[in-house]
Formats: C-alpha cells, sequence, structure tokens
C-alpha cells in the first residue's frame, strides 16, 4: 500500500514527536539519577546552551544540578516540528527527597529548540523559567 503525501508527512511528524517525548524522558531520567554524561548526551554535540532563570551556560557541562534525592517531570509539551528543526514548550515540576519524605519542590517552564542530526534529535538549547526560586535548603520551599 502506498502512503499519499499527506500521510507520510503525518507519520514523519508522529515519529518525530515520539522521538522528541523519548528525549526528554531520558533527560529527565537522567537528571533525577544525577548522570552528568547521560543528561549532557541528550543535547546538540556543537554550540548547545542551557539557561536557568536567565543566567545562559554555554558550557551546558556547568549547568548540571541533578540528582541528591531530585525527580524531574516534565509533562504538558507543546512541540513544533519543521523538518530538521523543532521548538517545545512544556512544563516542569521538580521533587525532592528529605528527610524520607518527597516533597515538591519547584514547577517551571522549559522552552527549547530541538535539532535533528545524526538520526536523533537533541536539544540546541533549554531555557528554564521556575515559577518559584527553588531552594536547596530543606526548610525553605
Amino acid at each position: 500500500m502506498t502512503m499519499t503525501y499527506q500521510e507520510q508527512q503525518m507519520l514523519q511528524a508522529a515519529a518525530g514527536r515520539a522521538a522528541i517525548l523519548d528525549l526528554n524522558a531520558r533527560h529527565n531520567r537522567a537528571y533525577s539519577d544525577g548522570d552528568r554524561d547521560r543528561w549532557l548526551a541528550t543535547f546538540r554535540h556543537g554550540g548547545a546552551s542551557f539557561a536557568r532563570e536567565g543566567e545562559v551556560f554555554s558550557d551546558v557541562r556547568a549547568a548540571f544540578d541533578g540528582g541528591d534525592g531530585q525527580r524531574m517531570v516534565t509533562l504538558d509539551h507543546e512541540i513544533r516540528i519543521d523538518g530538521t528543526n523543532a521548538s517545545q514548550r512544556c512544563v516542569v515540576v521538580l521533587f525532592a527527597a528529605m528527610y524520607g519524605d518527597t516533597t515538591l519542590r519547584a514547577t517551571g517552564t522549559f522552552l527549547d529548540t530541538l535539532v535533528y542530526e545524526r538520526g536523533a534529535w537533541y536539544f540546541s538549547s533549554r531555557a528554564l523559567q521556575w515559577d518559584s526560586a527553588p531552594s536547596r535548603h530543606p526548610l525553605v520551599m
């Protein structure tokens, strides 16, 4: 059975969206596990950037602050794909385990640009804006 042009485009868009959602899941798990190398592997190999609360990290490695009982979850993904480039906006929720309890630490939004290269999707820039400033101190929420 031959697909029409429209069917082929729809299939490619669905496959691209699924791959980007998988990229988000790998990014979140690496962050939560404290695995900097796996987290870095979700970014474009050359020229990626990460911004958090207006602080821009051109060396993405320096932006990593995962692990330490933190669990990152992203949801409500709004993805736009245009060929080998994409943009994404999603909600991020950060939980932290402190003294045996898991609590909500912060919520925010990721604004991302992505690129498809070497057969996979990668973040080329990722900007995180927290709704409320997170604190590492266990008594401050």
